[in-house]
């Protein structure tokens, strides 16, 4: 099987874990891409895409790429300025497997917090209730609680993220071969 491992990063947060997956992976003939690259992925088997979260969903670039896909072997990895596994995290992942076209086979995901891009951050601290909604403004606002998560998200993607999301793409890739054999 070949394998290609596309991203897109804002803030070096997707990157570093798509580098950090490519390096892992063993036994597989495999290619590294930024999406920026425009990549012709025509000739590998298996894709593992990454991405950063924009209003629940991948990001515009990886959003269209992962939607055009077709007859693939898929690997879903994020990195979003949250929890995981909050309501919002369970809401990023139905959105991001919903994607993926019938003709492609799902062999997996992964979703980790980051840090939030200061550029995010900036727009936050300049945003007035009235126009992003009321619920909206009190879940990014710059206060004492939202400062302490930005913190530690702002410790992701760490060495633990890598080794997790490496041995799971790792057990899919090596489940799919001896699939295969089947």
């Amino acid at each position: 099987m070949k394998v290609a491992v596309v991203y897109g990063s804002l803030s070096g947060n997707t990157e570093r874990l798509a580098k950090g997956i490519f390096d892992k992976i063993q036994g597989f003939e495999k290619s590294l891409f930024n999406i920026k690259e425009n990549p012709n992925i025509d000739d590998y088997d298996v894709v593992i895409s990454g991405f950063w979260i924009d209003k629940s969903f991948p990001h515009k670039e990886m959003k269209e790429f992962i939607s055009n896909l077709r007859n693939k072997k898929v690997f879903l990895f994020g990195t979003m300025g949250h929890f995981p596994d909050s309501e919002h995290g369970e809401n990023c992942s139905r959105n991001m497997v919903g994607l993926i076209h019938e003709s492609c086979k799902m062999i997996g995901y992964f979703l980790c917090n980051g840090k939030i891009d200061v550029r995010v951050l900036e727009g936050i601290k300049h945003m007035k209730a009235e126009s992003v909604g009321e619920k909206a403004f009190k879940a990014h606002m710059l206060d004492e609680k939202n400062l302490l998560k930005y913190k530690i998200l702002g410790e992701h993607v760490n060495e633990d993220d890598i080794a997790y999301c490496s041995s799971r793409v790792n057990e899919r890739l090596k489940m799919e071969e001896e699939l295969e054999k089947l």
